[in-house]
């Protein structure tokens, strides 16, 4: 089974960039509330995991309804034969979820770096995935601040969110990883329109 991992500027600071057929031994999130987020990464990328609760405590996050009271988030793992993910669950925790998008990078082999080793104490061992680096490609996408959909809006007022611009996105064959991977700014507007590359990465795992 092939799954796209998404790694960002920061990840590949910290973790030691992949080979390919290398075999690794990763921690992997999924944003339940923003598969889209990463669906240019593998339009026709989707599977259904079975869910388990983590150990990891409850957590809060702010209201989508633009009330002060917090809602609650489960910290669970879902699982697809030998493909582990982290995500946040609306409890009741579901038996199994559908994952669209593309997964992230949150833990790696690590460099001799703090940040690199409390990323593996904050994701917990017992949710790794092991699979073989079967392809690498450099994504860049595009990116603006744009009125959120998830968020309630006005006439005269709202929130705005870092949102990819549709049709920016580009990506190019590598034959091994960067050491470094760029974001810039496109305009001389303060939040405005920045592009920024990404690592994706076909990682393979047991059916």
């Amino acid at each position: 089974m092939i799954s796209p991992v998404v790694v960002d500027g920061l990840r590949l600071r910290w973790f030691v960039p992949p080979e390919l057929g290398e075999t690794v031994r990763w921690g992997l999130a999924w944003n339940a509330d923003r598969p889209r987020r990463w669906a240019v990464a593998e339009p026709a990328w989707a599977l259904t995991a079975e869910v388990r609760v983590s150990s990891k405590p409850l957590m809060w996050r702010l209201p989508r309804d633009g009330t002060d009271v917090r809602e609650p988030e489960q910290p669970a793992i879902g699982r697809a034969g030998a493909l582990q993910l982290m995500f946040n669950a609306d409890p009741p925790v579901p038996s199994r979820i559908d994952v669209t998008g593309a997964l992230q990078l949150v833990a790696g082999t690590a460099r001799d770096d703090p940040n690199a080793r409390q990323a593996w104490i904050d994701f917990g061992e017992d949710a790794a995935t092991t699979g073989i680096v079967r392809r690498l490609r450099l994504m860049s996408l595009e990116s603006d601040m744009l009125p959120d959909p998830k968020i309630p809006q006005g006439t005269d007022w709202g929130w705005a969110t870092r949102q990819f611009v549709p049709g920016s996105e580009r990506f190019y064959e590598l034959a091994r990883a960067p050491r470094a991977l760029r974001s810039y700014q496109l305009t001389d507007r303060e939040w405005g329109r920045r592009r920024e590359d990404f690592l994706l990465v076909d990682l393979e795992t047991a059916a």
